[in-house]
């Protein structure tokens, strides 16, 4: 046979390459590696509030030492007692602006045939995008401690572990709302791989289940003598980056605050989920169009005494 209409030129075939594109995208995609975690709902963190319309871009958390942080003094019978001092202080937390911009041509968007460029893709990344910068924001808190365990360039330790719970317990941090550990994943491979070679069945890991991941989000691990392991990327580095610096804390250590900007009364702009205003930005001339997202977040250290620095092997 001869003439043949084929895909590919052939000695005997004539190919259809002016009939078909090169390559055609798949409806599938990969995402760029990237840690996705969002936030953890959990009892340790604590919520400053929303700073929108307060007046101010920053909130004021107060301290005070009430419900037996002082201890009644034996006074002789008949003697008044001495005014004992209230000690207070407070934790500022200041929201600001974090936004990114996707900007895309006309030709860019009419060609797509997959989805990944279109304002429903950049509307879904701006919320992921939120939840990812706070839970920076949150693990890049965690090595600013005054107390401090591990050993700088040696690998985690059960031991450390165990440090860094009684360092909390003689701090008195309560423990009602339970401790939370924020680690870098080389620390939490660390100490798993000391806990899978040095344990002798009395410490137990008690691991994560599908429903605790929805409730505490994708970064927990499980929970180890009592204490809610969540693993981030984001844990910053320390001694000039050849260690890393998790951390352990319970309530009271770290506040974080936001703000919601309402949407503004146009097609162009939308508030997801109250957190992130997301809006469409058009210069018509040059046929682009961008996509804008805006988030007004804030985390501070809150009473140092309630966390502990882990500094571990890079």
């Amino acid at each position: 046979m001869a003439n043949e209409v084929v895909y590919d030129a052939t000695s005997t075939g004539t190919a259809i390459t002016d009939l078909r594109i090169g390559e055609a995208l798949s409806a599938e995609f990969l995402l760029l590696l990237a840690d996705r975690n969002s936030l953890p709902q959990h009892g340790a963190l604590v919520y400053a509030g929303n700073a929108g319309g307060s007046g101010s871009a920053t909130i004021r958390l107060s301290h005070i030492g009430l419900q037996g942080y002082n201890l009644l003094a034996s006074t002789a019978d008949g003697v008044a007692v001495s005014n004992t001092v209230i000690t207070d202080g407070s934790t500022d937390v200041t929201v600001s602006r974090y936004a990114k911009s996707y900007e895309a041509s006309d030709l860019a968007r009419l060609t797509g045939s997959n989805g990944l460029i279109s304002p429903d893709a950049f509307a879904a990344d701006a919320m992921a995008s939120y939840s990812a910068t706070l839970t920076s924001l949150v693990a890049n808190l965690v090595d600013n401690f005054s107390s401090t365990v591990g050993t700088s360039t040696s690998n985690f330790t059960v031991t450390n572990w165990l440090d860094a719970i009684t360092t909390l317990e003689v701090a008195k941090v309560d423990s009602a709302s339970g401790y939370m550990a924020i680690l870098h994943p080389v620390q939490y491979g660390d100490l798993r791989s000391a806990l899978a070679t040095s344990s002798t069945g009395a410490l137990q890991w008690s691991d994560s289940t599908q429903e605790q991941m929805v409730i505490k989000g994708g970064g927990y691990k499980g929970q180890f003598m009592g204490v809610d392991v969540f693993v981030s990327s984001h844990v910053p580095t320390a001694n000039s980056g050849q260690d890393r610096a998790g951390g352990m804390f319970g309530r009271g250590a770290i506040v974080w605050a936001d703000a919601t900007v309402p949407a503004v009364a146009d097609t162009t702009s939308l508030n997801i989920g109250g957190k992130v205003l997301f809006e469409q930005d058009r210069t018509a001339k040059s046929g682009l169009t961008a996509y804008v997202s805006s988030a007004f977040l804030g985390a501070s250290e809150g009473i140092d005494a309630c966390g502990v620095s882990i500094i571990t092997d890079a």
